[in-house]
């Protein structure tokens, strides 16, 4: 991928998850503390915005950072550890949602 086609994908992420969120360009800028051109200008590819603001963009989103830059349709792997963590923590809330089903069925 080169920086152009990196760049359609971010802004187009920016305006995508945006969209999806039923935010204005105002509304969003506004949230994370930028002017509602500035915001513009990133929607557009004509600034990439800091670290920080990405980071703010994200997290207003509620993605990851690294997730604006991905092609839409990606596919997002999780390292082992964290797979095992939540299918464990799936696990117990079953166990827990079945032993209360057995405890309402008894009465």
């Amino acid at each position: 991928m080169n920086i152009q086609e990196l760049k359609a994908v971010y802004t187009g992420n920016l305006k995508a998850l945006r969209t999806q969120k039923n935010l204005s360009q105002a509304e969003i800028s506004e949230k994370i503390h930028i002017s509602e051109k500035f915001y513009s200008d990133l929607e557009t590819g004509r600034k990439w915005g800091s670290f920080e603001t990405i980071v703010d963009l994200a997290n207003a989103f509620g993605v990851e950072p690294y997730e604006l830059f991905l092609p839409t349709g990606s596919v997002i792997s999780h390292n082992e550890r964290r797979t095992k963590d939540l299918m464990k923590r799936l696990r117990t809330n079953f166990n827990e949602l079945v032993d209360t089903m057995e405890e309402f069925l008894k009465d």
